[in-house]
């Protein structure tokens, strides 16, 4: 297998957002949020999984993943820039628009893992 270009591993726990939606072409989006820790604090990321040909993967997330699940997710960024409504008409010092970056993880793979929170250590399950 080759080098995979914008490819990102977070382990982390699935918190209480988790939000599946079905779409008249027949595709599914689950979006889950994931809490990943660095050193002593925990980040929030929002983590989307699609159905693909081969996998259905936001039936998967849907069906399977649960709040307080240690998961390890595969993937890649992307950001989508936007205006809300209380920066619309507002520019920045160089007369450009203000927008706000939302940063997304597309999972492409995911398992379960468990993670000893004495020992700070993450064990895959059926490894």
């Amino acid at each position: 297998m080759g080098l995979l270009t914008n490819s990102v591993t977070l382990l982390g726990r699935v918190g209480k957002y988790k939000e599946c939606k079905c779409f008249e072409t027949g595709g599914m989006l689950t979006t889950i949020n994931l809490s990943v820790k660095q050193g002593e604090k925990w980040n929030n990321f929002f983590i989307d999984f699609f159905n693909t040909k081969t996998r259905p993967l936001a039936d998967e997330a849907g069906d399977n993943l649960k709040e307080g699940d240690y998961i390890q997710i595969k993937g890649r960024l992307t950001e989508n820039k936007y205006t809300p409504k209380y920066l619309e008409g507002r520019v920045d010092e160089n007369g450009n628009p203000l927008t706000v970056s939302q940063i997304k993880i597309i999972a492409f793979d995911y398992k379960n893992v468990k993670y000893s929170e004495e020992f700070e250590e993450w064990q895959y399950i059926n490894a």
